[in-house]
């Protein structure tokens, strides 16, 4: 009895590996796109939310910093990865300064007074080269991935 079990269980391992040598072309279509659908994911992580403005100012001119760049800011074509945070640390007497940062890089530092005129002339300036930073950043990151950068890894 124990003998029939097991040629049993032998005769089953036999019928389940069974080779299949034509696969049907739609099969073969569907494989080749998953594969060239891998080539073109990003090696760089994605953010879930992206393009955040976090805000980490203290005081009225630090708020009206932030809401003068909030209000101007508008993200460039293909930017993306990317969180601007906006910090203010106190300075002298009725100073305080202010960084605009992007994925931990200082990009824009600058002394606030309490003018709003001013403050408004400085969030300008911070728009313009936040957004600047993150054009060349792409731009940059593209030609490092390009052809000509890549090597064979032998010195």
């Amino acid at each position: 009895m124990v003998i029939c079990a097991t040629s049993f269980a032998i005769a089953q391992e036999k019928d389940t590996t069974k080779v299949i040598k034509d696969v049907p072309e739609s099969l073969q279509k569907m494989i080749e796109e998953i594969a060239s659908q891998k080539e073109k994911v990003s090696k760089d992580p994605e953010l879930e939310i992206d393009g955040l403005i976090i805000d980490a100012t203290r005081t009225k001119s630090g708020k009206e910093f932030y809401n003068f760049f909030y209000s101007q800011w508008q993200a460039p074509p293909n930017a993306h990865n990317y969180s601007i945070t906006i910090i203010e640390k106190p300075f002298r007497l009725m100073t305080t300064l202010i960084e605009v940062k992007i994925n931990e890089i200082t990009v824009f530092r600058a002394l606030l007074q309490p003018r709003t005129a001013y403050i408004e002339q400085i969030a300008r300036q911070a728009v313009e080269q936040t957004a600047f930073y993150l054009v060349n950043y792409e731009e940059l990151m593209r030609q490092l991935e390009g052809e000509d950068q890549s090597g064979s890894g032998i010195y």
